[in-house]
């Protein structure tokens, strides 16, 4: 497993975030048009209209295929810098560091201006510290 310092997260942040936005974007198009297909199944919306083909924007399952293959891309691309997708909706990635002799991750969110936060490796985002 690759063990980054702050310096080098830091640094590999410009070619992360496009990565993580693009993996992110196509994660959330992905749901966006399950829920239209599941919506769809159903017949109509919550108010009785019926809902337009999701798949009229073009591509339909093929689209689908297209956001599938981009999101494996991106989450490869991202295991190939061994940084662990946590949340590919919020795009909350982190990077293994060493801390005081023992292996912790450096915790970076989409949004985020900089790489500001660790947590030990069983307390997930809930146990952010300040770097």
């Amino acid at each position: 497993m690759r063990r980054y310092t702050l310096a080098e997260a830091t640094a590999l942040l410009p070619e992360v975030i496009p990565v993580l936005e693009g993996l992110r974007d196509a994660y959330l198009e992905v749901r966006a048009v399950q829920a239209a297909v599941s919506a769809q199944a159903r017949g109509a919306s919550g108010d009785g209209h019926l809902l337009a083909d999701p798949f009229d924007e073009g591509g339909g399952e093929n689209h689908i295929e297209r956001l599938n293959q981009r999101i494996r891309q991106s989450a490869a691309q991202l295991d190939r810098w061994g940084i662990e997708l946590k949340d590919p909706e919020k795009g909350l990635i982190d990077f293994f560091h060493d801390r005081n002799g023992r292996t912790v991750y450096l915790c970076f969110l989409l949004g985020e201006t900089a790489i500001a936060h660790w947590h030990d490796l069983h307390t997930g985002f809930a146990g952010r510290q300040p770097i």
